[in-house]
């Protein structure tokens, strides 16, 4: 067992020095060359795919004849689309928001005649109903009112006897 012992820790010592002993220091200032799959001849087959052509067509890395798009190329036209598009959303919002007002100060002005229409009603019906209140007044006191006798007959004729009555 001694020996099992002393060939895995010799194992891990050379286990041990590899390790430090690799260093990917290098790496850093070494630029590695792009790799496009759309460009790898090995990987044609998978992209004649109608379903994968589709997928590409739609996220804008083929055109519709299949040509790869190069996208460095393709930035500087999708940032100005990207633009308009933004400057199109601005220009319907603000739209939006001056239709909306524009609603708003139409119902607000037909509800103001509503209920401009509403208390000159309510106003007209209290000042008859005081002026009934005030000749009922005057007919229980005894007291006839020096107005018409039209404008007694209407606004007091169910008080008064069919006698009454003819007498106007």
């Amino acid at each position: 067992m001694a020996q099992r012992i002393s060939k895995r820790e010799r194992r891990m010592k050379q286990l041990k020095s590899r390790e430090e002993g690799f260093s990917m220091g290098h790496v850093k200032h070494v630029k590695l060359n792009e790799y496009n799959a759309l460009f790898d001849p090995n990987m044609r087959h998978y992209f004649e795919n109608k379903h994968v052509q589709r997928l590409l067509y739609s996220t804008g890395q083929i055109d519709r004849h299949g040509r790869v798009i190069d996208q460095a190329k393709a930035k500087g036209k999708l940032a100005i689309l990207d633009r308009e598009f933004r400057e199109a959303e601005k220009i319907e919002e603000r739209r939006f928001k001056e239709e909306m007002e524009m609603r708003y100060r139409v119902q607000r002005k037909r509800f103001e005649e509503l209920e401009k229409t509403r208390k000159s009603e309510i106003l007209q019906r209290l000042k008859d109903d005081h002026d009934l209140s005030k000749e009922i007044l005057l007919t229980m006191r005894g007291k006839v009112a020096n107005s018409s006798p039209q404008k007694q007959i209407k606004n007091a004729s169910f008080f008064m006897t069919a006698e009454e009555e003819g007498q106007y």
